[in-house]
């Protein structure tokens, strides 16, 4: 069985030689073995690449990929264009999966032809080397879809997905240097269930400089962007690959109004505020749609006076 089921995974590096060699060595040590791994250097100026070279050298599962700078989503494409497994598993430079990951996530796809995407639960590692408080993400299909429609519910470090959906979808969307894994797990749920295992299989280190809190304005307003194309392709105004600005949903009646709540629910993120006081009336109704978002954003607020 585990012959048929080749997994890809597909490990983007840029600068990580501080954490690199543990992150690989965590995907080679996986107790299910029937994978290769794909690292692609996004034209790293420290010591990854040469780290990289080394395991590729040693172990004939891993394949070296190098690019000029080009960012994260061209850089996924490029080792989803090489991959040649049934499925793909993500995993990032400084991150590290526990030994059975694999197994545990394998095991999820074979209970059911339908799925197409699993992630799995995390360990927060913070800079003092001391595991953070997280809250569980969602496991169900019908939870996480749900959920989808205005926040992101999957680790994309810890996720698995079946190759053949993601070449049906064009891969990662390019338009998006941003908030691209989010774009592409709401297509997947088109083709097929998805699920994320209760078991915290992945370690994750929370660093300030982090990609996700440097950029988080323009991640957001790229996140934003394709939520709301996630809305207009439920509401039959847009093709699933539309690449529309968000300017088009900012002007079409049928999505303004969502727009702006979301921009006033995720304003802590945003350069550009839209507060309360910006909504109307009918906009403050919707609200009431949003009452996870709304809750988090009251207890922000209460925790920072």
């Amino acid at each position: 069985m585990e012959s048929e089921n080749k997994i890809s995974v597909i490990l983007p590096v840029y600068n990580s030689d501080e954490f690199i060699s543990d992150s690989i060595s965590s995907i080679l040590n996986q107790t299910y073995k029937n994978f290769e791994l794909i690292i692609v250097d996004d034209g790293s100026t420290d010591k990854s690449k040469d780290i990289c070279e080394n395991f590729s050298k040693v172990d004939d599962r891993v394949k070296l990929i190098k690019n000029h700078h080009n960012g994260l989503t061209i850089s996924l494409n490029k080792g989803l264009a090489i991959a040649q497994g049934k499925y793909i598993a993500r995993q990032d430079a400084d991150d590290i999966s526990l030994p059975n990951r694999f197994e545990k996530q394998i095991e999820w796809f074979l209970k059911d032809k339908k799925r197409v995407l699993c992630g799995t639960n995390c360990k927060i590692l913070n800079e003092n080397n001391k595991y953070k408080l997280n809250r569980s993400l969602k496991y169900s299909n019908e939870g996480i879809r749900k959920k989808l429609e205005y926040s992101n519910c999957f680790v994309h470090s810890s996720t698995m997905y079946l190759r053949n959906s993601v070449q049906k979808l064009g891969l990662y969307d390019e338009n998006l240097k941003y908030a691209q894994d989010y774009d592409l797990w709401w297509k997947l749920t088109t083709l097929g269930e998805v699920g994320n295992l209760e078991e915290r299989l992945l370690i994750i280190r929370n660093r300030k400089n982090s990609i996700s809190i440097k950029n988080k304005n323009d991640q957001t307003i790229n996140f934003i962007k394709s939520c709301m194309k996630f809305y207009a392709y439920n509401k039959q105004l847009i093709n699933i690959n539309d690449n529309k600005g968000i300017n088009f949903y900012e002007n079409n009646k049928h999505t303004k109004d969502k727009v702006k709540i979301m921009k006033y629910l995720y304003n802590d993120k945003l350069d550009e505020k839209i507060n309360i006081k910006n909504l109307n009336f009918r906009q403050l109704l919707q609200l009431i749609n949003y009452s996870q978002l709304l809750l988090r954003k009251i207890l922000k607020i209460l925790l920072i006076k």
